[in-house]
């Protein structure tokens, strides 16, 4: 099996069939990494390989889709799907290692937490929790 994957952990990427695939592969959860066989299971495996592998880079090797790997993801919005990883642009995997980040605002008044709220929210992240001590 690959591993270019590790399971349960979060990853951004880009597939060649972008038309038939979909481009929304951010923040998408490896559920499993399979043979055709398990892949069969939920999708049609010789169907989807004889309409994306035209699509794939020249000389993508195998041209056989008992020849490869898949993948089961789940998405943000909680679908789940499986891609034959020749069908994933490799150059654009990049591992999701979301944090949390503990912040302490130090000589602040309880007024404060709205202007906190919205300094966070302008800037592109979001607010859990503001605790006043």
């Amino acid at each position: 099996m690959s591993s270019i994957f590790e399971i349960r952990q979060v990853y951004d990427f880009d597939v060649y069939a972008s038309a038939l695939l979909g481009t929304n592969f951010n923040n998408v959860t490896i559920l499993a990494i399979m043979d055709r066989s398990t892949a069969e299971r939920e999708i049609d495996v010789q169907a989807m390989h004889a309409q994306i592998y035209p699509l794939l880079p020249a000389n993508t090797a195998p041209n056989d889709p008992d020849g490869y790997d898949y993948v089961k993801i789940k998405t943000v919005s909680g679908e789940t799907t499986i891609l034959g990883l020749p069908w994933i642009k490799t150059d654009t995997i990049a591992l999701v290692e979301a944090r949390t980040i503990v912040a302490t605002f130090g000589n602040a008044k309880a007024s404060d937490v709205a202007r906190i709220r919205d300094m966070c929210s302008q800037n592109g992240f979001s607010l859990v929790s503001v605790v006043v001590t």
